[in-house]
């Protein structure tokens, strides 16, 4: 292999493209018998695709050719961590960190092992690739030619917006529409609370609660802002209201739109869908992230989002994904899904309506 076809795997590897890095350096292992890159590179793109066995057959052959160094100590703590060897795992760990007292793959896995490190979280992790974020950085490609027209077109869009800033905007008006007396009467806001001794609520909430509660959510809906509206449905239908409001609260539910990506009026983050989640049920959200246990075939589509992930930096959350129809979403690029939420037995589960996956990436 010529040394450009070595720079051309390179690329790949730090596009993490490592199914193409896989096929291009396997042909070649006994012409690199001796490049402790090429085996580097294809024993840790092994790793990657969950290859174990010949991610540590490569991984060894590194050994054998340069000795230790600090990446290939990760890729094997990695492994030890995988099969649940946490002795192996954090020996080799302080091992890095005497070689690299400030390295943050170790230090973030020390802890992990300390505060999470039993078998059973370990095999979540590594079922739903969480497992990763211990893994070596395959680094970073920086395309000097897309990133220079991005950047131009960056900077149209940015004056496009600007000018677009600068024209008079017309106050939206309320919905329109015969959606019957949404008013509360005068009985219903005089005794809104449900008395009834032994029931169970999941929130208990004062009459002027609950009566702000619903004026709120048909505010809300007259003015387009159906997401925050649910959400004040939801704080009745889970709290101790009576019936009657209850029943209006469902009413009004029934006439809320589906929105858009363009039409959401208002995006939740993980972070607080997680901190109260009954709240946010059958409310919409754009959470971006990265695909991973994908399940599908011509007539579903399943997978695990890594929410907040597409940066490989910060992963808020694994939630599931299902769509309404069969997609084709490329695991290797970020994505951002629209989606409607649904809580079951307080976990958060997503259906998602469509998804947008941009062409450049960072990690292109």
């Amino acid at each position: 292999m010529a040394d450009q076809e070595l720079k051309k795997a390179q690329v790949l590897f730090k596009r993490r493209k490592f199914s193409a890095v896989i096929s291009m350096l396997e042909p070649r292992v006994m012409e690199y018998r001796d490049s402790f890159d090429f085996f580097y590179m294809l024993g840790v793109s092994c790793l990657y695709m969950g290859d174990i066995g010949a991610a540590k057959d490569y991984l060894y052959r590194c050994e054998t050719i340069e000795g230790t160094n600090v990446p290939l100590m990760i890729a094997k703590a990695a492994m030890f961590l995988r099969r649940g060897d946490t002795n192996q795992a954090v020996e080799t760990y302080l091992n890095v960190l005497d070689y690299q007292p400030g390295n943050k793959i170790a230090s973030r896995a020390m802890t992990f092992i300390r505060t999470k490190g039993d078998i059973a979280t370990i095999s979540q992790w590594v079922s739903s690739g969480k497992i990763k974020r211990f893994y070596p950085d395959p680094g970073f490609y920086f395309p000097i030619v897309p990133v220079a027209g991005v950047l131009v077109l960056a900077a149209v869009v940015f004056l496009a917006v600007f000018l677009i800033r600068k024209i008079p905007k017309h106050v939206s008006s309320a919905r329109q529409g015969d959606y019957g007396n949404l008013e509360l009467s005068v009985d219903e806001k005089k005794n809104p609370v449900d008395l009834q001794s032994g029931v169970s609520y999941n929130t208990i909430l004062t009459s002027d609660q609950i009566i702000e509660a619903y004026d709120k959510a048909k505010d809300y809906f007259f003015d387009h802002r159906d997401n925050e509206a649910q959400v004040e449905i939801n704080r009745i239908l889970n709290s101790n209201a009576k019936d009657k409001i209850r029943d209006r609260a469902r009413t009004l539910m029934d006439y809320l739109d589906e929105p858009t990506f363009d039409t959401l009026s208002k995006n939740f983050t993980y972070d607080e869908v997680k901190a109260d989640p009954m709240l946010y049920q059958n409310c919409w959200v754009i959470w971006g992230g990265r695909v991973t246990n994908v399940r599908a075939d011509d007539s579903f589509y399943e997978c695990d989002l890594l929410v907040g992930y597409e940066n490989w930096k910060r992963l808020e959350g694994v939630v599931s994904l299902s769509m309404q129809q069969p997609v084709a979403i490329d695991e290797e690029r970020p994505v951002q899904v629209l989606a409607k939420i649904e809580i079951r037995d307080n976990k958060v589960l997503l259906t998602g309506k469509s998804y947008t996956q941009s062409i450049f990436t960072a990690n292109q």
